[in-house]
């Protein structure tokens, strides 16, 4: 499984920078540019809405002050009795209109600002047609607004006249403000209306004088355009104004005049003002990534050239033997000790390997001769006890039976002393050594005659098995010379040989005279002992031989009881 410790220290090192350094700084930088966005564009919003407010609040100051005057007009007693009046002749009504009408109508009307013209309309056929007094003929009474006024006389009146382009692109529709004069009952015997037309050019000035940069229009509860710095495209609708220019409209309505104002926010003068802070930010962006990263990279290769070049030195130290300190730099901090250290750990390796582990390969040659001549010297000895009577009971049993067994024997003998004499062949196969442990028993059998009897199983699946050879026969011997022939009672040796997993498993037991606790420990301790002992030598060499070739993967368990014989385990690994 992968882990953190499995990468390389300079892709730690680019993590590190990557995660902790680089990203923050350009996260932060780029969260702080979009908030600061965010601000300017909030900032442009509360302009424009403010503007837009101005705007409004002018627009129904400018038409509030109309339709006061309308209210005031409409309860003008002697207005209405001049309009209602039927003069003689011409000369009475032309001298009624200088005297009263002519200033009336300018006081209270074309004298404001907000009004561009001012206008009474009547039924009156005495009254002439002319100076802002208009007779009400069948043209003034097919027109539309005259319609509009006439199906709710009881209030003033705004109405539309037809949209214009001007020549400067903009767009502007005339406004008028209409009022029935009807307050008196006694006054009505002729239909009267005070009629105004509203200063178009005043109304544009307010809107153009707040500069905004961007597209304004006013538009009316039904969406028409009353109003605009520009020509809109046909077919235009709020709707699709505000989805083409999400987020970039303000809307502000009046709820007294039934208009809303539309401004659209130049994103250009949001370029303008964002400019300067973006280049700010860009530049500190840069400056905090180039001396952090000229830090970090100052910083890193302190150690990390350090720390590779040393990992280097130390690859090469297999090759070197050990002969080669660390030159390269090494510094006052943590790396620089550890250099240190594994220079002295270098020169103490050294000394080691030149004054222990050479002397253990040297003491570890001599002690492999050493085995080896004692195995020799085992396998070279004769044992002359074993030897004369071996001869003379061959040399009886020749007078009483004849040649046949005499001859069995020695064939027997002669086979087993030359096997004896393959000094250098150190494995052989479980069928060998078996078959030596048989011409042993074979002979042991014949000196005794029937006092002495021997079973040996053998699993036909070990037979090719290799191993040390001399490892189970001193262990048979053993059995025979000093537990059965001090024994009063019938002699019996078992062996057994079979396989245990991928082991050798041997059991050599015996009914002889056996060994007591003590004697048992004393066994142990001479073979288990480093240096030779005079006794046990047999067992003792191969323990020995069993710990060069094993080392700890072996068995090998004693156990005996006084008077009742010996068992002997063997479970060694197989193979040469």
């Amino acid at each position: 499984m992968f882990t953190l410790d499995d990468l390389k220290l300079k892709y730690k090192l680019f993590f590190v920078y990557l995660f902790c350094v680089f990203c923050p700084i350009l996260i932060i930088n780029l969260i702080f540019y979009r908030h600061m966005v965010n601000n300017v564009k909030a900032i442009q919003q509360n302009y424009y809405r403010q503007a837009a407010q101005r705007i409004i609040s002018q627009l129904e100051r400018d038409l509030g002050t109309v339709t006061t005057l309308c209210s005031r007009i409409s309860l003008d007693r002697t207005l209405y009795e001049t309009l209602d009046r039927e003069f003689p002749d011409d000369l009475a009504y032309v001298e009624t209109y200088y005297s009263y009408l002519m200033d009336y109508v300018f006081i209270n009307g074309e004298s404001y600002p907000q009004i561009n013209k001012a206008v009474l309309y009547t039924d009156n056929d005495t009254i002439l047609h002319s100076g802002s007094v208009y007779r009400i003929d069948e043209q003034v009474r097919s027109e539309d607004w005259f319609q509009l006024v006439m199906e709710d006389p009881k209030k003033n009146h705004v109405l539309y006249g037809p949209t214009q382009q001007k020549p400067n692109n903009t767009m502007v529709t005339p406004l008028f403000v209409v009022r029935v004069l009807n307050l008196y009952k006694r006054l009505d015997r002729h239909l009267k209306f005070v009629h105004f037309t509203l200063n178009m050019e005043r109304i544009m000035n307010i809107i153009l004088t707040e500069k905004l940069k961007g597209e304004l229009l006013i538009i009316d509860q039904q969406g028409k355009v009353l109003f605009a710095d520009h020509v809109p495209a046909p077919g235009w609708r709020l709707e699709d104004y505000l989805e083409q220019h999400r987020g970039q409209v303000v809307v502000e309505e009046s709820p007294a005049l039934g208009w809303a104002l539309v401004s659209l926010i130049d994103q250009q003068e949001i370029s303008r003002a964002l400019r300067e802070p973006r280049n700010n930010i860009i530049l500190q962006t840069a400056i905090s990534l180039l001396v952090a990263s000229t830090l970090i990279l100052w910083i890193s290769r302190s150690f990390y050239d350090r720390l590779n070049s040393l990992s280097t030195h130390v690859n090469t130290l297999v090759q070197e033997g050990f002969n080669l300190q660390y030159t390269g730099r090494q510094g006052k901090d943590e790396i620089g000790t550890l250099i240190k250290a594994f220079n002295q750990m270098v020169v103490k390796i050294r000394n080691l390997i030149h004054d222990v582990y050479e002397a253990k390969l040297e003491q570890s040659r001599i002690k492999l001769e050493k085995k080896e001549a004692e195995l020799n010297a085992l396998q070279s000895q004769m044992n002359p006890h074993f030897l004369y009577n071996t001869l003379e009971s061959i040399r009886m049993r020749s007078v009483e039976k004849g040649e046949s067994e005499t001859a069995e024997m020695i064939k027997r003998l002669t086979r087993s002393f030359q096997r004896m004499s393959r000094f250098r062949q150190e494995w052989v196969t479980v069928a060998e050594e078996a078959s030596f442990i048989k011409d042993f028993l074979t002979i042991q059998q014949y000196r005794f005659g029937p006092e002495f009897q021997y079973t040996l199983e053998v699993d036909p699946a070990i037979l090719e098995w290799k191993i040390p050879k001399l490892v189970i026969q001193p262990f048979v011997e053993n059995a025979c010379l000093h537990g059965i022939e001090g024994s009063d009672h019938l002699g019996k040796v078992e062996i057994t040989l079979r396989p245990t997993g991928k082991k050798l498993y041997c059991m050599v037991k015996d009914n002889g005279v056996g060994m007591g606790a003590e004697k048992l420990r004393r066994l142990w301790a001479d073979i288990k002992a480093e240096e030779p002992q005079e006794t046990n030598i047999a067992i003792r060499n191969i323990y020995q031989r069993l710990k060069l070739y094993y080392g700890k993967d072996f068995s090998l368990l004693i156990d005996s009881t006084e008077g009742q014989g010996t068992t002997i385990t063997l479970i060694i690994p197989v193979g040469g």
